[in-house]
């Protein structure tokens, strides 16, 4: 069971937006229990139930598509009621469904309480990897990179949220983050203004540890960011929903953070054709050259280029990312319009 504090952590809603939607109905009352040991001296602790978050993440998506509190209920109240999909965009073709999530479709609705069938939705994937972590690990005592590990999550997540992604798997060195359609802006852009954001504050923290240690040693997490579309689904359960573990999307953007350097920001060309042009004119990107003579990278602006041409992917990248033009995201410029800036230019 969940606390009302670990719903809104996972989920990345206000407390607010909690409480109206469980004053709508749509959202379990939560059960008030004892304390726990570690709740200190609360006199009684409201506890929801585990499948709470998978909940709130499909109501987050019906609200991305327009729907009305009132018929997001409606939905959610009708027995066996299948998950509404997203329309794909014009130019995206969907790819076959896979022959798992194809025996789900073609299977009796569930009963009420059981596991939801997969939804094919439009995602963007961000994953975070830190730079060089074994060089970093053997720098550190054990008790100091622990810590510096937890800083940079505990700096990241909120991050993520205020850019209205979701996280997806945590590891030592590594994060994925799902950035969902929305119907408040772009979830192509809150991507990109998160990853962003995030090189921001890293300097920040790769600072501090140069004062505190004198070393040489850079903090940074390069970064790695696709879309497309994947089958998101409940993969045990009471989970929150997860994609298949072969989501081309996820795969295509770890392979571009594992390959990504310096802690620099990776993204498909897939990524930036879909930004509407007025997204497109306020994003920098471009391709980093290094010239024989001093080493100093030059930046062609506005161009791409197959990851063989940037020089630092291993000898043989994988087929999910040596097929597709990619791209480094260098920064944004303010809105014509007066509206804000998500990051600033470096």
């Amino acid at each position: 069971m969940l606390t009302s504090k670990e719903v809104i952590d996972q989920t990345g809603i206000s407390r607010a937006t909690l409480n109206n939607y469980i004053s709508s109905g749509i959202v379990p009352r939560p059960e008030v229990l004892p304390p726990g040991p570690d709740d200190g001296d609360a006199p009684r602790i409201g506890y929801f139930p585990d499948d709470v978050v998978a909940r709130i993440l499909e109501i987050q998506r019906l609200k991305g598509l327009g729907w009305s509190l009132s018929r997001i209920a409606e939905h959610l109240a009708s027995p066996g009621a299948a998950p509404a999909v997203a329309p794909a965009r014009a130019p995206l073709v969907a790819p076959p469904m896979p022959p798992a999530a194809t025996r789900a479709a073609q299977a009796p609705a569930p009963e009420r309480g059981s596991p939801r069938a997969p939804v094919l939705t439009a995602v963007a994937v961000l994953v975070a990897q830190l730079d060089s972590p074994h060089r970093t690990w053997a720098a550190l005592p054990p008790d100091e990179y622990f810590e510096l590990i937890s800083q940079v999550w505990s700096a990241v997540d909120p991050i993520v949220r205020r850019h209205r992604g979701v996280h997806g798997q945590h590891a030592s060195d590594s994060m994925v983050c799902y950035f969902f359609p929305d119907a408040s802006g772009s979830y192509l852009w809150n991507a990109l203004g998160a990853s962003l954001e995030i090189r921001e504050t890293m300097q920040g923290i790769s600072q501090s540890w140069l004062l505190r240690k004198g070393w040489p040693l850079d903090i940074r997490l390069n970064t790695g960011i696709d879309e497309g579309q994947e089958w998101l689904g409940n993969l045990k359960p009471s989970a929150q929903p997860e994609f298949a573990g072969l989501a081309a999307t996820i795969r295509r953007a770890r392979r571009l953070a594992d390959s990504a350097p310096a802690g620099a920001v990776w993204a498909t060309k897939n990524l930036v054709a879909r930004l509407s042009a007025r997204e497109r004119n306020r994003l920098r990107y471009g391709v980093r050259h290094h010239t024989v003579e001093g080493g100093d990278s030059v930046v062609v602006p506005s161009v791409f280029e197959t990851p063989s041409g940037f020089g630092d992917l291993p000898a043989a990248p994988t087929e999910y990312i040596a097929r597709g033009p990619i791209t480094e995201i260098l920064g944004m410029v303010p809105d014509d319009e007066g509206g804000p800036m998500a990051a600033p230019a470096h």
